[in-house]
């Protein structure tokens, strides 16, 4: 009788005490300047019944007037078998306002908070001048699998000329 209860209890006590595990993940769009101020942010927790189906949360976040936006840094948790995608919808490093949207799949809950950055427009047209980053046509990868062709080449020719 004792045994028993003792077993029941344990095993009460080890399903409550059970840790609830979460996954937190951290998405930063735009560029960091040393003159960036923090401007809006938000968060916002959501639960959903049917954690198969993706869940959708869409945010418009903005920053004030004679400022534009230089960065967002969104934090997003779920459970630890859920997973959380980001989306940038629409605006970017420079425009008055942005849309993100975050997807959680394989979750109970979404909870998410974000914090907008914002530079002031003068600031930002005279360092919008400044970088500009030319595109290549070339890349490492290229250079690579070359290297692994010529590699191959060469070794099969030793191979036949030593047998």
């Amino acid at each position: 009788m004792y045994a028993s209860c003792f077993l029941l209890g344990t095993v009460i006590v080890g399903v409550v005490s059970f840790p609830q595990l979460f996954e937190t993940k951290k998405f930063k769009i735009g560029i960091e300047y040393d003159n960036s101020l923090p401007m809006t942010g938000g968060s916002d927790r959501f639960r959903h019944r049917n954690n198969y189906d993706p869940f959708f949360v869409t945010v418009n976040a903005t920053v004030k007037k004679g400022f534009v936006i230089s960065y967002l840094e969104v934090t997003a948790t779920v459970d630890a078998l859920g997973e959380v995608d980001f989306n940038l919808i629409r605006g970017q490093s420079g425009s008055k306002s942005v849309a993100f949207q975050l997807v959680s799949n394989h979750s109970d809950f979404l909870a998410y908070s974000y914090l907008t950055y914002g530079i002031r427009e003068e600031e930002y047209r005279k360092i919008k001048n400044i970088i500009s980053l030319p595109m290549t046509n070339n890349g490492i990868k290229l250079n690579q699998n070359w290297l692994a062709i010529s590699m191959f080449i060469v070794t099969y020719l030793l191979n036949v000329i030593l047998k």
